[in-house]
């Protein structure tokens, strides 16, 4: 009986795991908007002038930020130390990771602003093949709700924040 519960225990994971990742890829469009959009009761400078505060927090690189359009962009870059080893053991590895945050920030009538916000996991992974290296790039669009929820709600809470400094 012993010897089974952890055979158990992981088949359960594994069944759950593919279970929320099936889930996910399942969304439709109008599920899409609602998880990665927010509606703010603020004007448009504060809503976007807060976007870049929270990403300079958050620590990332802004490689973007166009107010006119509204787009701002930013990136945190994960560099790995294991990709020889990884190599040579498993014959792949991920160099470099990065994640990816666009916001767009829309101004809406009296003095409301939409912000659609889209997340990306971006993977250079190494193959080695035959003694040679191979790289690809990969872009995954994240859909975890918990995560907009969460990068939404530091926005909130960063724009109540600088409510409070003016």
């Amino acid at each position: 009986m012993y010897r089974f519960t952890p055979l158990l225990l992981t088949l359960s994971l594994l069944l759950v795991t593919s279970c929320s990742l099936f889930k996910e890829l399942n969304l439709t469009s109008d599920d899409v908007t609602r998880i990665t959009s927010e509606t703010f009761d603020d004007d448009y400078d504060m809503v976007y002038y807060s976007t870049l505060s929270l990403l300079q927090a958050e620590q990332f690189t802004i490689v973007e930020a166009n107010k006119e359009s509204g787009i701002i962009r930013g990136i945190q870059h994960t560099e790995r130390n294991d990709v020889e080893w990884n190599l040579k053991a498993f014959g792949e590895a991920t160099e470099r990771e990065s994640t990816e945050a666009v916001f767009l920030v829309l101004p809406l009538p009296s003095k409301h602003t939409e912000v659609k916000l889209s997340l990306y996991h971006n993977e250079l992974i190494v193959t080695r093949k035959n003694g040679r290296n191979q790289k690809q790039d990969s872009r995954t669009m994240l859909l975890t709700e918990s995560t907009y929820n969460k990068w939404l709600n530091k926005l909130k809470a960063e724009i109540k924040r600088r409510k409070r400094l003016s």
